[in-house]
């Protein structure tokens, strides 16, 4: 494939910026040091990428060629006096992440991996609401509009494989997961306990199976979504170097 010889180009390109960089006297050591390593790392990874290569996306490879090639045209004394210190160190940065996300431009089967865990997630983030709903507490209601805003920006930005996202979800599963075990625990308390099933029954006005059956569907819904909303949250964890 055409993108496997551009992305070992890529990998070339980079290992020639790090033979100028170590040549360069405008950067402290520290800093040199640093960019070198994540030179290495991003050459390492697109030299890897270059033989497992799935998918001949050419208009990306090209991208990262001109991306490779404006590094390493800036690796000078006069080019990052030019530039500035801050914005050329900004842009090996850019390149080691573009190193890491590039897998999945490269590779579907990665893609569907990390579809996977995006489903999940929603799916999860989905059922939480519907459970909100159904726990006969107010409050876990009034936590459920709270979250509902950030959690479709989180969807959103998830689904465009954005940084955001990943951060907004972060921000977001806390609190259904830890509520899907509460809402276990509350409600196997129900089915458990006759006085309970009585008193529930007495006052929703229905019978004492229909509270039974009610407690554990909420309670199997609760399983469900803890779980999927754990696995997304673990699955979107292991594929982070996707977003950006």
């Amino acid at each position: 494939m055409k993108s496997s010889d551009i992305l070992r180009e890529v990998a070339e390109n980079l290992k020639l910026t790090i033979e100028r960089l170590q040549k360069v006297k405008v950067l402290g050591e520290k800093k040199k040091k640093r960019a070198i390593n994540l030179l290495n790392e991003a050459s390492e990874n697109f030299l890897i990428l270059s033989g497992e290569v799935e998918k001949d996306n050419i208009e990306m490879a090209e991208f990262l060629r001109k991306k490779s090639v404006e590094i390493k045209n800036n690796t000078s004394d006069r080019a990052i006096e030019r530039i500035g210190e801050k914005e050329y160190l900004k842009s090996i940065e850019k390149m080691n992440l573009y190193s890491k996300t590039a897998f999945y431009d490269f590779k579907p089967t990665k893609l569907k991996e990390l579809k996977r865990a995006y489903r999940a997630f929603i799916y999860g983030m989905a059922l939480y609401f519907v459970l909100a709903g159904l726990s006969t507490r107010p409050e876990l209601a009034i936590t459920a509009l709270i979250l509902a805003i950030p959690a479709i920006l989180s969807m959103l930005s998830l689904q465009r494989r954005g940084y955001t996202g990943l951060m907004l979800a972060y921000a977001v599963s806390p609190i259904p997961i830890i509520q899907s075990a509460m809402l276990v625990r509350m409600f196997y308390s129900v089915v458990t306990n006759p006085e309970m099933i009585k008193k529930a029954a007495e006052v929703l006005g229905k019978s004492e199976s229909f509270i039974v059956a009610y407690s554990w569907g909420v309670i199997l819904l609760s399983f469900i979504d803890f779980a999927l909303l754990t696995y997304g949250i673990y699955s979107l964890t292991k594929h982070r170097h996707a977003f950006l």
